[in-house]
């Protein structure tokens, strides 16, 4: 039976809302992406969530209504470790991704809002003149939650940090250490290389993992990275590939990694 190693993220304080245009390095992480066709929809969406945002007379009911519209024409199906572009040509978005299409939306709107990067899961946190608002992306019917106490029932649940997984098909890896932290919304670039790099390890293209891996950790250098490092060096030297290739993708892993290999994956 074949296993797969899955990280989850379904998903460094930084304090307010990042000015930078997050865009490009998203579009960055996906060179397949058509640039053009996605920054047109954004626009256009954009465009049309601005005039509803004046007529509102209600701040919680407008984010409501945005985040049920943006369900309805981008994120239309989980697909776990979805690219950033396929939402705006498939409609698949997984966590991580979905967030990052919010983060996009919020700054155009110059709503602030925060990103909570844990284990297995990552979310946002919007401010309102009523309180904060948790938008869990992945949770179409059930993942806008305005309520105090919910909110907060939720983000203890969340900093429990569990894995739940009922899938007898893959390996389910288990974090060593323990993330509950808000993450600045330009090293979501980092988390989605980082996602493409477990796609690679899962599929045992081992040079482009390293390659991935190495992008993410120059974005956003996070316990996560380290440990699938670990993981992928181990992995190198049992691997099939001749001794010279696999001496010239350690030695990269080398490079931003102190004790290799650490555990192997068969």
């Amino acid at each position: 039976m074949v296993r797969y190693l899955v990280f989850f993220l379904v998903f460094i304080p930084i304090m307010g809302l990042s000015q930078e245009n997050l865009l490009p390095k998203f579009i960055e992480s996906a060179p397949q992406a058509d640039a053009r066709l996605i920054q047109s929809k954004i626009d256009n969406f954009v465009f049309i969530q601005k005039g509803k945002m004046k007529e509102a007379r209600d701040e919680v009911n407008f984010l409501k209504s945005l985040v049920n519209e943006a369900h309805k024409k981008f994120l239309k199906s989980y697909k776990a470790y979805s690219r950033f572009d396929e939402q705006f040509e498939t409609g698949h978005y997984d966590c991580l991704t979905g967030t990052a299409f919010f983060s996009l939306i919020l700054q155009a709107l110059e709503i602030e809002y925060k990103i909570i990067e844990t284990n297995y899961h990552i979310f946002l946190l919007i401010d309102t003149k009523k309180g904060k608002v948790l938008l869990e992306t992945t949770d179409r019917l059930f993942g806008f939650k305005t309520d105090p106490n919910e909110v907060e029932k939720c983000l203890a649940q969340y900093g429990q940090n569990q894995l739940n997984t009922n899938s007898s098909q893959q390996l389910h890896y288990r974090y060593q250490v323990s993330l509950f932290r808000e993450v600045a919304p330009t090293q979501l670039t980092g988390l989605l290389y980082f996602n493409q790099a477990v796609v690679a390890y899962n599929n045992h293209q081992w040079e482009t993992c390293v390659e991935r891996l190495g992008k993410a950790r120059y974005i956003y250098d996070n316990p996560r990275v380290e440990e699938l490092t670990q993981i992928l060096a181990t992995s190198i030297s049992l691997s099939n590939l001749a001794d010279k290739e696999k001496q010239k993708l350690l030695i990269h892993l080398g490079q931003f990694a102190s004790h290799l290999p650490l555990l192997a994956i068969r």
